[in-house]
C-alpha cells in the first residue's frame, strides 16, 4: 500500500503572467479553491451524510489538509503536501481517495465527460463548484495546471476559461433536467442583499436593474445558499413571477446559484478581426455589472471601454475598441495629435510590443 502523502503541484501558465509574475490575490485564491476542492473529495469519499455548513471542513482536517511543500519561478509552480500522518490508516485511506476523486472530477471536466463521474449527485456538484474556483476567469488569457508530483498516478490537468464555463453550463443543465419547463428560465444577475436560510422564508433577495427581487429556493439548494456571502454578485436562474411592464416581482422557484467572479482579466493580447496586438506586458481590466444590467470591462489609464447585456459581447466590444484607441491615435502622427492624445499614442506604442499589419512607431 502507498505510504507516502501525495504532493500535489499547481502551475500558473500562460501571456497573462510573463516570467510567472502571479498577483497575490490570484494565488490565495486558488490555493484556497484547491484546499476547498480536496476537502469536499474527502467528505465524498468518506460518504459523511452530514450537512456542509459552517466550519464543515474541520471534520477533515486530519485526512484532507494541504501544507506548502515548495515552490519554483519561471512560471509560478506551487508544490502543496497532504499533511497525513501515515500511521493513522483510515484518515490517510481517506486522504489518498480524497486525491483520487480530485482527478477523477477533474480530468472529467478536461474532457467534457463530467456526467459519467460515479458519485452522488450532491458529492459531484460540490467537487465541480469547488473546482470552479481553480479556474481562470473567462477571457483571462492564462492557465491552471494540477498535477500530482508522481505522475504515474494521475494525468495532468489543464484548466482554463472555458473550463469553468464547461462546469458552469454542466451545473445548470443538471439542476434544469428535473423541471420539464427548464428552458424557461429566467436569468438574475445582482448584488446579494439577504440571505435566510432555515429563518423564516428559503428565500435570498437580490438587487437586479434597482430593483430588489425575492428568490425562493428549494432544499436541494440550501447548501450552496448557506454558503454565498452578501454583498457578492451572484447569477440566479429560475422560475419568474411578472408584474406591470413585465417587470420581475420575484423568481418562486430558483434552479441554481452562482457567485460571479469580479476579479479584474488580465489581457496580453487584444484581438479583433484580422489584427492581433501583442502587448510588451498584460495589463488588469476592471470588471463590472451595472445596475442597468451591463457587463461593464474598462481600463481607466488607456480610457479603453467595452460593455454589453452579456459577458462575452462586453469582451469582443473591449477589443474592437482597442483596436479603434490603436488606429485612431497610435498611428496617427504625432504632430495632429494635442497634449492628451499625444501622451496616449506615446502609452500605446510603448504598451504594444507588436501588432500584424500596424505601425508601431
Amino acid at each position: 500500500m502507498e505510504s507516502v502523502p501525495p504532493t500535489l503541484k499547481l502551475t500558473f501558465t500562460g501571456d497573462g503572467f510573463p516570467n510567472g509574475s502571479v498577483p497575490l490575490t490570484v494565488v490565495a485564491a486558488k490555493l484556497q479553491a484547491l484546499q476547498q476542492a480536496v476537502f469536499h473529495a474527502a467528505a465524498a469519499a468518506s460518504q459523511h451524510p452530514g450537512e456542509r455548513r459552517g466550519l464543515w471542513y474541520n471534520r477533515y482536517r486530519s485526512s484532507a489538509e494541504l501544507t506548502f511543500a515548495s515552490s519554483h519561478h519561471s512560471d509560478l509552480v506551487i508544490e502543496a503536501e497532504l499533511a497525513v500522518n501515515p500511521v493513522l490508516h483510515d484518515e490517510f485511506n481517506i486522504g489518498l481517495k480524497a486525491v483520487d476523486l480530485l482527478f477523477d472530477v477533474a480530468v472529467a471536466v478536461q474532457n467534457d465527460s463530467i456526467s459519467s463521474v460515479n458519485l452522488r449527485p450532491y458529492d459531484r456538484d460540490y467537487l465541480l463548484r469547488a473546482l470552479e474556483g481553480l479556474m481562470p476567469n473567462e477571457g483571462d488569457q492564462y492557465q491552471v495546471k494540477l498535477e500530482n508530483c508522481r505522475p504515474e498516478k494521475h494525468p495532468v490537468v489543464i484548466f482554463t476559461g472555458e473550463s469553468r464555463s464547461r462546469v458552469r453550463s454542466y451545473t445548470a443543465r443538471a439542476q434544469q433536467a428535473y423541471y420539464i419547463d427548464a428552458e424557461e428560465a429566467t436569468v438574475v444577475v445582482g448584488e446579494l442583499i439577504k440571505i435566510h436560510v432555515d429563518t423564516g422564508e428559503d428565500k435570498i433577495t437580490v438587487r437586479y436593474r434597482q430593483r430588489d427581487v425575492d428568490c425562493f429556493y428549494h432544499d436541494a439548494l440550501r447548501d450552496q445558499v448557506a454558503n454565498l456571502i452578501a454583498g457578492s454578485t451572484v447569477e440566479v436562474s429560475g422560475f419568474a413571477t411578472f408584474g406591470e411592464g413585465q417587470q420581475i416581482n420575484k423568481l418562486h422557484q430558483m434552479l441554481a446559484v452562482q457567485t460571479i467572479s469580479m476579479e479584474p482579466i488580465r489581457i496580453a493580447r487584444f484581438e479583433d478581426g484580422d489584427r492581433t496586438f501583442e502587448l510588451a506586458n498584460p495589463i488588469a481590466v476592471n470588471v463590472e455589472y451595472t445596475a442597468d444590467g451591463l457587463w461593464v470591462y474598462h481600463h481607466p489609464e488607456l480610457n479603453l471601454w467595452g460593455y454589453a447585456a452579456r459577458r462575452e459581447d462586453a469582451l469582443r466590444d473591449l477589443n474592437r475598441n482597442f483596436r479603434y484607441l490603436y488606429e485612431q491615435i497610435a498611428e496617427e502622427a504625432a504632430e495632429n495629435l494635442d497634449g492628451v492624445a499625444g501622451r496616449l499614442r506615446e502609452l500605446l506604442i510603448r504598451l504594444v510590443a507588436n501588432s500584424n499589419g500596424g505601425v508601431n512607431a
